[in-house]
């Protein structure tokens, strides 16, 4: 399911304003330990930032599966890195409008290359100010992480629209609820993605492609394999690396040649749904946003899932694994 905030709610595949971002804990696997956000393009070592990226995973998060056949939205994290500016220009010459997550800590010396992402027509989102787990920081830190980098992002894109992606892909309804209880609740998210999560013999993450010595024409290929497997959806890359800039130049303009979209991260279809679904008013502690329905339901309310069209039940605020025979769903949303 989605999650996004509205209104003080944060929803998964739901518009968000927060509110639908929450994730479904139960479907966390906390594997790794949370380390500082990535150093400036660390192509030579695996990027322990991003190690075990892959299995967390937030059942409620926001997807982009719901996208037209042969059509992707590009989304780069942990920047502004040395080369981000290069990126963001060489995108707009294809008229690619990406998404650009930054952390606020890399910020302060590169405000010129967070102004030229806004310039050049992409989005600014937020992915926290250190890259830390959220859902192992007290209230107050959440809120610090997302505030903080919320400075940036607002002082150079004012109007909005705010999009958040959560550090490791790690959501649940406690981190929603904090953020929607304060001004944050702005925030759509937490927005997941479908190509780029895992280096396996058909797929691909640019991290640790360079941390494992892959080369920049063989991460292209499993970043490409995979998309023709997907056959959409949202790509996830870190432009702190240098070797992903070079990896993006190469395979753009073969997507492009056989017939692939590039779209922006507001006209993916869970996105839209969180962001139109801001206006509504708050929900109570123990329900659920879902960006299957894009909206929140009550308590032991079973919906089965666009992102992966298994069943999940909303408890306290959260959402549980469930099944199509779960006795306790007082209701129950099939696809």
């Amino acid at each position: 399911m989605d999650v996004h905030v509205r209104r003080g709610v944060l929803q998964r595949g739901t518009p968000m304003p927060f509110a639908r971002l929450s994730a479904l804990a139960a479907s966390l696997v906390l594997a790794s330990t949370v380390v500082a956000g990535c150093a400036a393009d660390v192509d030579e070592e695996e990027d322990p930032v991003h190690a075990g990226e892959e299995e967390l995973v937030a059942e409620r998060q926001l997807f982009g599966n719901e996208l037209p056949d042969k059509t992707l939205s590009l989304t780069f994290d942990d920047g502004p890195g040395p080369r981000t500016g290069e990126l963001a220009d060489w995108l707009a010459t294809k008229g690619i409008k990406a998404t650009f997550f930054i952390n606020g800590k890399n910020v302060p010396g590169r405000q010129a290359l967070v102004d030229k992402i806004v310039a050049r027509g992409h989005l600014l989102a937020n992915h926290t100010q250190h890259h830390l787990q959220l859902t192992s920081l007290s209230s107050a830190k959440v809120i610090d992480e997302v505030e903080d980098t919320d400075a940036f992002i607002v002082d150079a894109q004012p109007r909005g629209p705010f999009v958040l992606r959560a550090p490791f892909g790690a959501w649940n309804g406690t981190v929603t609820r904090t953020i929607n209880r304060t001004p944050m609740k702005k925030y759509v998210g937490s927005v997941f993605w479908d190509v780029g999560g895992e280096l396996t013999t058909t797929t691909a993450a640019d991290w640790a492609c360079w941390g494992k010595g892959v080369s920049i024409a063989r991460c292209g290929e499993l970043y490409m394999n995979e998309m023709r497997a997907k056959r959409r959806g949202i790509v996830l890359m870190h432009d702190i690396h240098g070797k992903t800039i070079d990896m993006v130049k190469e395979i753009v303009p073969k997507l492009l040649a056989q017939g692939w979209k590039f779209v922006p991260l507001t006209s993916v279809p869970s996105v839209k749904r969180a962001l139109d679904g801001r206006a509504l008013p708050a929900q109570p502690d123990d329900s659920c946003e879902s960006a299957t329905l894009g909206r929140s339901v009550a308590e032991d309310v079973c919906v089965q899932a666009r992102s992966d069209s298994k069943w999940y039940r909303c408890l306290d605020g959260d959402w549980i694994g469930s099944t199509a025979t779960d006795t306790k769903c007082a209701r129950r949303y099939p696809l």
